[in-house]
């Protein structure tokens, strides 16, 4: 038996004076029928992704995202140039997503590793992602 788990980010773009453009991440994570959960982040300033961070930002703290990263079969082999070890950091009891200031390209390419389907979408100044996946009852029992 498996359910659909379903992370939604919406990234929008506001132009500030000093530091051009900012962005402001919401993001919605559902395991349908059992938990939902909704986050956000900004980032501004210069030298760095801030897209990227403003997303991480809105997921680190995100519950369904937090049983991700401590579910046992969480695919965090470096086989792709070493980038997987970047986008999480190891922990006592899990790994802790930290791909802030890296792009978003490095996140994405880990969630499809773990077998998430990813549709991107891009205006002006808007960003969105959509990222799904079956999962299996092992991660279920870890949220309910």
């Amino acid at each position: 038996m498996t359910t659909k788990f379903q992370i939604a980010i919406d990234v929008n773009w506001k132009k500030s004076r000093t530091w051009g453009h900012n962005p402001t991440a919401e993001v919605w994570a559902t395991l349908s029928g059992v938990r939902s959960d909704y986050g956000t982040g900004h980032a501004s300033g210069c030298g760095y992704d801030k897209r990227s961070t403003a997303v991480c930002s809105a997921l680190r703290d995100m519950p369904l995202m937090q049983t991700l990263m401590m579910w046992p079969k969480l695919n965090v082999d470096s086989d792709y140039g070493g980038l997987a070890a970047s986008v999480v950091n190891k922990r006592d009891y899990g790994y802790v997503l930290d791909f802030a200031g890296m792009g978003m390209r490095v996140f994405l390419n880990f969630m499809r590793k773990n077998g998430f389907d990813v549709v991107e979408m891009e205006g002006d100044t808007f960003n969105g992602y959509v990222l799904t996946r079956d999962m299996p009852e092992s991660f279920v029992k870890m949220v309910a």
